[in-house]
């Protein structure tokens, strides 16, 4: 198994190779409780902007792969959406950058826009597991 900062390095490496700006190592790895099963999680910011991102991205999780001989993931940060970003960008650590201030930018934009969400985000998660567990309950009720 690698090392969180043997990790990072050889992100970097790879990361170097295709059009990214910047790679952040996110997930267990980034947080220190991976298991020896775990999964890589890998966000990149790609330079183009009319690219096959989730090509690109596959090709970058193969050499990853190659290399950790472990599944890995890796999210296209410029699709993907508010709540993975602020996921990203609040446990993520920084493997490569090419644009320090570009990657500032991002991480401070999307954590503001989260943070102005966050309320919606829990009123619509209490909405939707109230209506599950009243869902569950019905059919509880239905069966007898």
């Amino acid at each position: 198994m690698f090392s969180p900062n043997e990790i990072l390095k050889i992100v970097g490496d790879v990361c170097r190779k295709y059009e990214c700006i910047y790679a952040v190592l996110f997930g267990s790895y980034a947080r220190g409780d991976s298991k020896k099963y775990s999964d890589i999680d890998i966000a990149v910011m790609f330079r183009k902007n009319n690219i096959d991102y989730l090509s690109k991205a596959m090709d970058i999780a193969f050499d990853l792969e190659e290399i950790f001989n472990v599944k890995v993931d890796v999210v296209p940060l410029n699709i993907a959406d508010l709540i993975v970003r602020y996921q990203v960008y609040s446990e993520g650590k920084l493997a490569y950058c090419e644009d320090y201030n570009k990657y500032m930018d991002d991480k401070i934009n999307s954590i503001d826009l989260y943070l102005d969400f966050s309320y919606h985000f829990e009123k619509f998660y209490r909405k939707t597991l109230r209506e599950i567990r009243d869902a569950v309950s019905r059919s509880k009720d239905e069966d007898r």
